[in-house]
C-alpha cells in the first residue's frame, strides 16, 4: 500500500484550497447526476502515528466492556453454462502424459465442482473434488475418498479440529487447506489490572477471554493413504473468507485488540467504575504491537521453519477518513505450495462481505454509528460504539490479487444503502456493479420511509472509487433477495409480497437502466445460469399476502430483457432448503440438466391436484429430509428423484463425478445414478 493511500472526497472540496486539477475533477462529478462519495483513506508514515491514533480513539470510546468493535461477521460474471470449477490446479503430470496415461478428469465435463460466482475462482466448503479425488471435512476429521474404483473408498482419516468445530477446505493439486478456528487452551483468559488498593476490588471484575484465531491446516495428499499435515499457519482473528486463484489463497481476516487483557463488570454499579478505569488504563498504556494482528507458521517435525510476527507493518495499515472502529480487516496470501503467509494489506474497519475476480478482491465494511448508550441505561458519559449493519451506506475496498505473495490495496469507494451478500458485486472491465437496498428512513429518500433498491456502477479513479452510473427505484418498500450479474446484464429480484425479477442493462455503464421486469408470487433467493437466455431461480413460493408457503424452483426465459417470463415452476410445501441461502448447496449438471438441491420438508414433495396454495390437508404434512433431483429442460421443470441418506440426516452437499451423483451429510457418502437417482453404493464416515 502506498503512503499516498488517501482517497479525494468528492462531495466537497474547500474553497479557495483547490488546485486547477482539483476544480476540474469536481467540475467532473458534479456533471454526474448520482451519489458520489469515495471512503476516504489514509495511511500511517510510522508505527509512532499509528500508536497515538489507536490510543486516542481507543480512549474516546473503551468502556467497562473494552473497546468494542462492534459490527456483525457474516462468515461473503460467470461465462455458460456453468458457474462451477474448483480452481485446482492440475494434478496430470507431464510424464503420466507421455507415457499415455489418462488425463487428468475435467471440471464441468467429467465432474462438478464447487458450485462458484467466477470461474476460476475457488470458495472454501466442507468437500471438494478433482474427479479422481474427494476430500471432505465431517465430525472434525479429513476425509480421503478414493474416486478411482467401481465404488468410492475411505483410503484414510485425518484429525484436524475438535467433533463440534467448523471448517472448510481449498484444494489445489496434492495439497488441501483446512480453514478452521484454532482452539484456544482452556482458561486462555487474562485480568486487567485494577487501580485500587482495595482487597475486595479485583473479585468484582471478571476476566474476558482472549481472542480467538484463526487457522490454515496444509495437509499434503499426495499419498491417499497417508495423508500429512505439512504446515500450520495461526492468525489473530476470525476468518470472514477466502479465495483462492491458481493455488494462492486470498485470506481475509477480521480482528480486534487481542491481546490487552479487557476485563468486564461482574455487577454493580461500583464494578462498573473499577471496569472502565482498569480498561482506559490499558488502552493509554498501550503499543502498536498489542493492535497488530500477528501469525505464527510452524512445519511438523521442522523446528528451523518456524515463523512469527505481526502480519501487517504499520505503513500498510489504512483507514478511513469517517472513523470506522478500531477492528482491522486483513488480507493476506497463503500460497499452497509455499504456505507461508505474504504481507497483509490493512484496513481499521470491520470486514464483512467479500467478492473477489481473478484479478481484484473487494471487501464491504458497514458504517460506523458513533456512540451508543450502555445496557444499563446510565446517562454517565461511558458510551460504547456501535455499528448497524446496512443502515445508511456501505464503504467497499479494493485490493489487487495478481501479485503471488503480495496484495496491494488499490482504492476505496462508498454505496448508500445495504449489501446483501457477494453476488450483490461483480466485476466487469474493470467496473464494479453493485446492488444495494436502501432504507428510506436513513437516506431521506421517501417521505413514506419507503425502502427502495439500487445498482450502482464503481470505476477506480486513482485511488478511489467512484459511481460513474446507477439506476435506482427498484422494489419501492422491498428489499433485494437475490441478485446475479451476467456479462451486461444485471438480474434483481426484491421481495415483500411479490417477486419482482428486475432485467438490467448495463451495456452502457455510466447508463444503466431497468429493461424489464416480471412480477410473480414469492421470491427466488438464488439465481443460477443456464444457458444463454434462462435462469434457474430457487427460493420460496408464497401466498398472495407474502407468507412463504414452501421452496420452490423456477425457470425463466430472459432472452427478451424487456419481457422476462417465467416457464416453469415445481414447489415443495412446507420445505426449505440450505440452497435458499448458501448457492455452494445448489447442482447444475448442464449435460442432463439435473438440479439438485437439498431440502427439508414437512408436506408431500410436489403440488397436490388442487393447486399449489392448499397445502394443510392431513395428507400433505409427510416429513422428508433429503435431497430432491428436478429434470430442467428448456420449458420444464419435473421432479426426477428423491435421494435420502440413512437415519434421516440432513444432506449438505452433491457432486457429479462420471456417471454418479455423489451426495455428502455428517454420517457418509452416498453414489446414486445420475440419470434416474437410485441408489447406487453408500460409504459411511
Amino acid at each position: 500500500m502506498r503512503r499516498t493511500a488517501g482517497v479525494v472526497a468528492v462531495l466537497a472540496v474547500a474553497a479557495g484550497a483547490c488546485t486547477d486539477g482539483d476544480r476540474r475533477a469536481q467540475e467532473r462529478e458534479e456533471r454526474r447526476p448520482t451519489f458520489r462519495l469515495a471512503a476516504s483513506l489514509q495511511s500511517f508514515s510510522a508505527c509512532e502515528d499509528l500508536q497515538a491514533y489507536l490510543r486516542a480513539e481507543g480512549a474516546k470510546i473503551v468502556g467497562p466492556y473494552g473497546v468494542g468493535g462492534g459490527g456483525v461477521h457474516r462468515d461473503g460474471a460467470v461465462p455458460m453454462p456453468l458457474a462451477s470449477s474448483d480452481g485446482a490446479r492440475s494434478v496430470a503430470s507431464s510424464a503420466d502424459q507421455e507415457n499415455g496415461a489418462p488425463a487428468a478428469p475435467q471440471a464441468g465435463v467429467d465432474y462438478s465442482g464447487t458450485n462458484l460466482q467466477e470461474t476460476g475462482v475457488d470458495e472454501p466448503d466442507m468437500v471438494k473434488t478433482d474427479g479422481r479425488r474427494l476430500v471432505a471435512m465431517a465430525g472434525g476429521r479429513l476425509r480421503i475418498v478414493d474416486l478411482a474404483g467401481e465404488r468410492p473408498a475411505v483410503t484414510a482419516t485425518l484429525a484436524i479440529t475438535e467433533p463440534y468445530q467448523q471448517a472448510e477446505l481449498l484444494l489445489a493439486g496434492d495439497r488441501v487447506l483446512v480453514l478452521h478456528a484454532d482452539e484456544p487452551e482452556a482458561g486462555a483468559e487474562r485480568s486487567a489490572p485494577v487501580p485500587s488498593d482495595e482487597e475486595d476490588a479485583r473479585s468484582s471484575l471478571s476476566p474476558v477471554p482472549e481472542a480467538g484465531r484463526a487457522q490454515v491446516s496444509v495437509v499434503d495428499i499426495a499419498d491417499l493413504g497417508a495423508p500429512k499435515v505439512v504446515a500450520e499457519v495461526k492468525m489473530d482473528g476470525s476468518l470472514v473468507t477466502a479465495r483462492m486463484v491458481d493455488g494462492v489463497a486470498r485470506l481475509v481476516l477480521r480482528s480486534g485488540p487481542p491481546r490487552l487483557g479487557f476485563s468486564y463488570p461482574s455487577g454493580g454499579q461500583e464494578s462498573v467504575s473499577r471496569a472502565t478505569e482498569a480498561n482506559r488504563e490499558l488502552v493509554a498504556r498501550s503499543t502498536v504491537q498489542d493492535w497488530l494482528p500477528t501469525y505464527t507458521y510452524a512445519e511438523p517435525g521442522r523446528a528451523e521453519a518456524a515463523a512469527s510476527g505481526p502480519l501487517v507493518g504499520c505503513d500498510e495499515v489504512a483507514r478511513p477518513a469517517d472513523f470506522s472502529g478500531l477492528d482491522m480487516v486483513s488480507v493476506l496470501s497463503v500460497d499452497a505450495e509455499d504456505p507461508r503467509p505474504g504481507p497483509a494489506a490493512t484496513v481499521l474497519g470491520a470486514g464483512e462481505l467479500v467478492y473477489a475476480s481473478a484479478q481484484n478482491l473487494y471487501v464491504t465494511t458497514t458504517r460506523w454509528t458513533g456512540p451508543v448508550p450502555l445496557e444499563d441505561g446510565s446517562d454517565n458519559a461511558r458510551t460504547r460504539p456501535g455499528i448497524v449493519p446496512g443502515e445508511g451506506t456501505t464503504d467497499i475496498h479494493k485490493f489487487a490479487i495478481t501479485d503471488k505473495v503480495r496484495t496491494q490495496y488499490r482504492a476505496s469507494g462508498r454505496v448508500p444503502g445495504r449489501v446483501l451478500n457477494q453476488f450483490s458485486m461483480s466485476e466487469l472491465s474493470g467496473d464494479l456493479r453493485v446492488a444495494t437496498t436502501i432504507d428510506g428512513t436513513s437516506q431521506g429518500r421517501d417521505e413514506t420511509g419507503a425502502s427502495e433498491s439500487r445498482v450502482s456502477v464503481l470505476r477506480q479513479e486513482g485511488e478511489a472509487l467512484n459511481t460513474v452510473g446507477s439506476v435506482d427505484g427498484l422494489g419501492k418498500g422491498e428489499r433485494i433477495y437475490a441478485v446475479r450479474f451476467l456479462g451486461d446484464r444485471g438480474y434483481v429480484v426484491t421481495f415483500r409480497q411479490t417477486d419482482p425479477l428486475y432485467v438490467i442493462d448495463l451495456a452502457d455503464p455510466t447508463r444503466p437502466a431497468v429493461k424489464g421486469e416480471l412480477k410473480i408470487p414469492g421470491y427466488s433467493a438464488y439465481l443460477h445460469p443456464v444457458g444463454e437466455h434462462r435462469l434457474i431461480g430457487v427460493g420460496q413460493e408464497a401466498t398472495e399476502q407474502g407468507r412463504p408457503v414452501g421452496t420452490q424452483v423456477s425457470l425463466f426465459d430472459v432472452s427478451d430483457p424487456g419481457s422476462p417470463e417465467r416457464l416453469a415452476q415445481a414447489v415443495l410445501p412446507r420445505s426449505h432448503s440450505e440452497a435458499e441461502f448458501d448457492h455452494h448447496a445448489f447442482l447444475y449438471w448442464p449435460s442432463t440438466g439435473l438440479t439438485l438441491l437439498p431440502v427439508q420438508s414437512y408436506g408431500e414433495v410436489g403440488i397436490p391436484e388442487g393447486g399449489p396454495r392448499d397445502i394443510e390437508a392431513p395428507e400433505l404434512r409427510q416429513q422428508f429430509v433429503g435431497a430432491v433431483g428436478f429434470a430442467v429442460t428448456d420449458g420444464e421443470v419435473r421432479e426426477l428423484g428423491r435421494v435420502r441418506h440413512r437415519g434421516e440426516v440432513p444432506i449438505r452437499r452433491s457432486l457429479v463425478v462420471g456417471d454418479a451423483v455423489l451426495t455428502l451429510s455428517e454420517d457418509g457418502l452416498l453414489a446414486s445414478d445420475l440419470r434416474t437417482l437410485d441408489d447406487r453404493s453408500w460409504l459411511a464416515f
